[in-house]
Order: structure tokens, then C-alpha cells, then sequence
């Protein structure tokens, strides 16, 4: 009976702890500008850049634009003194998102290969 209920605390307190997220992510981030992108796209970039926001609640994230919005889990894979990799359930292991944090106000996600969107928080 007993072994049984120590089964049960450990497994609760396993499932709880892959279910945290990052807390330095946690909040609603604001997007301010897209970065590495050619220079007759940067202004339409950064238009779609002001329209993102990110929202980061436990292991939740919410990725809104303007004409979307999509919620989901997320996992951390490495968390670093200024990097937090994660992956989503829906993408998979394969697609890992990259953000870099700039004190604890400025996020910048590497969207693709070079190019980031920068994000305040709000």
C-alpha cells in the first residue's frame, strides 16, 4: 500500500516537472522589429513583426498575428545563461525554436536561419 502510493507521489511529481516551461519566458511579449532580413523587406517585416505577440504561461505558448493564433505546449531543451531552446508539441524534436534573451525586457526569437524577431515585454 505504501510502495503504491509512493509510485503514485513520484509519478505526479515527475509528470508536474515536465510540465514547467521556462520561467524566464513567462509573459506577454510584444514584437518591435524582424532583423536580418533584405533591405526591400524590412519594412514589411517589421510590420509583421509589430503584429506578433508571444505568450508564455507554464509550458503554454500563444503565437498571435494579426490573422492567426495558435496555442500550444512546448517543452525546454536547453536552458543556458541567455538562450532557452524549446520545441512544441505540434512542430516536434525536429523543429527547435531559438530565443535569446536581452536582459530581463528584450527577446529575440530566430524565426530562420538569421533572421530573428525582437520582442519587449509587456
Amino acid at each position: 500500500m505504501i510502495s503504491s502510493r509512493i509510485a503514485l507521489l513520484v509519478g505526479l511529481v515527475g509528470l508536474a516537472a515536465c510540465r514547467k516551461g521556462a520561467a524566464r519566458l513567462d509573459g506577454h511579449w510584444v514584437g518591435q522589429k524582424a532583423t536580418g532580413v533584405a533591405t526591400e523587406a524590412q519594412a514589411a517585416a517589421n510590420r509583421f513583426a509589430a503584429e506578433m505577440t508571444l505568450d508564455f504561461h507554464g509550458d503554454t505558448i500563444a503565437v498571435k498575428t494579426e490573422r492567426a493564433k495558435q496555442t500550444g505546449h512546448y517543452r525546454v531543451l536547453r536552458d543556458e545563461a541567455t538562450t532557452v531552446v524549446i520545441v512544441t508539441d505540434e512542430d516536434g524534436a525536429g523543429d527547435e525554436q531559438t530565443f535569446t534573451l536581452e536582459g530581463d525586457s528584450t527577446l529575440s526569437w530566430s524565426a530562420l536561419k538569421d533572421k530573428t524577431i525582437v520582442f519587449k515585454k509587456q
